[in-house]
């Protein structure tokens, strides 16, 4: 907090109104809030200085944050200070507002209801027509003709153990360290942030996440009642600086992050800032989340490897999605559970759907032990980086001046940020009428951001799409700012 109190010269007490000075001073700084002046996290001034900067009495100070806590404004803690509260917490007694922290609509789902005639700028599936059909066909049947009815089966909660040991093989060989007994089974991503969020969450415990980052994320620790602290991200992956002013002021359960082709800006972290986020974590004593995303899809010539491998102290909880990059539809992903956390994390799965699919655990499994999976990657790796070098080609070629974007390392989609005076939303909204879905980048954010973020994704679309789709978006810009 700045001693000069520069973000308070705007408040103006007036002694001689109906309303008590503790009400004025309350409804300002709520204002202050509300215009997002004073951010989530921010300390206010203690009580006796801001007082004689008012030039009030310390009273109605003191009288001003507790109907502001009580309204879930601000929070204290004992022997720090008062701090401006996450907003999902606040509710207005006064008047009815929307709140932004309702459940997110997952963009890809959306994208997915959309009229077919549109060039699908905005779906990041895989697209099916790239997926050997005939080869899951022939290994589906060779499971049946040699389980049997046993196929169908019940699996164990923590997943079927041939396929454990698999993955647990598949990971030693990318250098991280995992046994059968470390790694959980479950029905895609999103359950596994669940999971993790269930058994380590109650309400008011903090999560910092990127910024920004996945919805199906932020409405998962929202379910719990959490309290999101956004870290923005830098070319090189999270600010190191604002998470460790952060993790001074708060003390977090968790840490979601995606160092690998982040998910929407397809940012990778560097060499240093891994370095740095584990000896935070490590020095805050606070457990990591790491969403391997689609880091299959890496197009530098030595990829990088997961942070779960720089783990010497299992803090990280390393979440791994194969459907992702396969058939979406079958929900297969694992988890790798620190020995702590293993007991909550199996209760919780067990709660949850007792059991993930048997069938497709043991059709997955003969994937990677025949090293069908791997082909899988090279061979869809590369059909993909041929379109990713014509997607960029084509964004140089036709996106108007003032719009940026980071080249990633790899993924399915551009991340592209318009010109301040440029909105998002009004730009996707004028393009799906012209003929393109894109993704408006709001529901990245885990609260209301600046509209000028738009999401663009090659991953169901031919090279002619492509090429179409970008000055179809191209000239939306125009009406937009005609």
């Amino acid at each position: 907090m700045p001693d000069d109190f520069t973000d308070f010269v705007s408040i103006q007490l007036v002694k001689d109104r109906k309303n008590p000075l503790y009400v004025q001073l309350y409804q300002a700084i709520v204002l202050l809030i509300k215009n997002r002046q004073l951010a989530p996290g921010y300390l206010l001034p203690p009580v006796r200085k801001f007082a004689a900067f008012l030039k009030i009495n310390a009273s109605t100070v003191v009288n001003a944050y507790k109907e502001l806590e009580n309204a879930g404004y601000i929070f204290s803690r004992a022997g720090s200070g008062s701090y401006i509260a996450d907003l999902p917490t606040i509710v207005d007694k006064e008047e009815p507002v929307e709140l932004i922290d309702s459940t997110p609509e997952d963009p890809e789902i959306r994208s997915l209801a959309n009229d077919q005639s549109l060039i699908n700028m905005a779906s990041i599936s895989l697209n099916p027509d790239i997926v050997s059909i005939e080869k899951f066909k022939q290994v589906m049947i060779e499971v049946l003709d040699r389980d049997q009815g046993y196929a169908f089966s019940y699996q164990e909660s923590q997943g079927f153990l041939p396929l454990r040991e698999s993955i647990a093989r598949y990971l030693n060989n990318g250098g991280v360290k995992a046994s059968i007994e470390s790694v959980q089974i479950i029905s895609g991503a999103q359950q596994g942030i669940d999971i993790v969020a269930r058994a380590l969450l109650n309400h008011g415990d903090y999560v910092f996440v990127e910024a920004p980052t996945y919805p199906g994320a932020i409405a998962a620790f929202r379910s719990r009642g959490a309290k999101i602290i956004d870290i923005p991200l830098e070319e090189d992956g999270i600010n190191i600086e604002e998470l460790e002013k952060k993790l001074r002021s708060f003390r977090p359960k968790l840490i979601y992050v995606m160092p690998n082709i982040q998910n929407p800006t397809g940012i990778s972290y560097s060499i240093e800032k891994r370095n740095r986020l584990m000896g935070l974590a490590r020095y805050y004593n606070v457990f990591l989340l790491e969403d391997d995303y689609i880091s299959e899809l890496s197009y530098l010539d030595s990829p990088r490897a997961p942070l779960k491998a720089l783990d010497r102290d299992d803090r990280v909880i390393y979440l791994k999605s194969f459907s992702k990059i396969f058939m979406p539809g079958l929900r297969l992903a694992f988890l790798t559970m620190p020995k702590s956390l293993a007991s909550k994390l199996l209760n919780v799965k067990h709660l949850s759907d007792i059991s993930t699919s048997g069938l497709t655990q043991r059709v997955f499994d003969l994937y990677l032990r025949r090293s069908i999976w791997q082909k899988h990657i090279a061979a869809i790796r590369q059909v993909y980086q041929a379109q990713f070098e014509f997607t960029c080609q084509c964004a140089k070629k036709h996106l108007p001046a003032g719009i940026s974007y980071i080249k990633p390392s790899g993924g399915l989609s551009l991340w592209l940020e318009l010109p301040n005076q440029v909105s998002a939303a009004k730009v996707t909204a004028q393009a799906k009428l012209d003929g393109v879905l894109l993704t408006e980048g709001s529901t990245f954010f885990p609260r209301q951001s600046a509209d000028r973020y738009i999401r663009v994704s090659f991953a169901t679309i031919s090279l002619q799409e492509i090429d179409a789709g970008f000055q179809i978006f191209a000239q939306a810009m125009k009406k937009c700012t005609s």
